[in-house]
């Protein structure tokens, strides 16, 4: 019990901080207050209306990583941590979390134990806020002024425009290198 509500806080820690500070980009709109899906697809709507009314096109990729919270890596997401600027007790916390950490099975005469190293099963207290750490770079990431960003979770739309099919998958397939590479590049 005293573990789960030390997650809890420590999660609305870190909330708290990213949202005080708006350190998180807007156009995350999930595990964040008054945002829901809803939002996002009238962001969705309002880059591509405009677009589609000047006989422009727009290319959507979807990218869903799958089990982003089970497999979500203890090293980035402490580097996102402190790339936020969390307090060193909301770090130290977050690293003590992700070290030395056991499940134990009990069953009959049983008992199994194994060692975690993944960071958020599904349900965990503190998988919303990681998640937003975690996703936080993909998301400020310099896109041209074709193309736009929008996740809900592990959930990321990228959306790009052109006047030709040519022009915005180029466009897009740029956008997609700089996802792979992580560069903050912009064109």
């Amino acid at each position: 019990m005293e573990g789960k509500v030390l997650k809890k806080l420590l999660n609305n820690r870190i909330n708290h901080h990213l949202y005080k500070n708006e350190l998180l980009n807007d156009r995350q709109f999930g595990f964040t207050p008054h945002k829901s899906t809803t939002d996002a697809a009238m962001e969705a709507k309002q880059f591509t209306e405009p677009v589609l009314k000047e006989r422009g096109l727009v290319i959507m990729t979807s990218l869903d990583v799958m089990g982003a919270f089970d497999a979500a890596w203890w090293p980035g997401i402490l580097k996102g941590v402190k790339d936020l600027s969390c307090p060193r007790n909301l770090y130290n916390l977050s690293k003590g979390y992700f070290s030395n950490r056991t499940a134990v099975m009990n069953s009959n005469s049983i008992t199994i134990k194994r060692r975690v190293t993944k960071v958020s099963p599904q349900g965990s207290c503190c998988g919303p806020g990681y998640s937003n750490v975690l996703y936080n770079p993909m998301m400020t990431l310099e896109l041209t002024s074709h193309s736009i960003a929008i996740a809900f979770a592990d959930d990321v739309l990228k959306l790009t425009r052109g006047e030709t099919v040519v022009e915005a998958e180029n466009y897009m397939n740029l956008e997609m290198r700089k996802i792979r590479s992580g560069h903050k590049t912009t064109n």
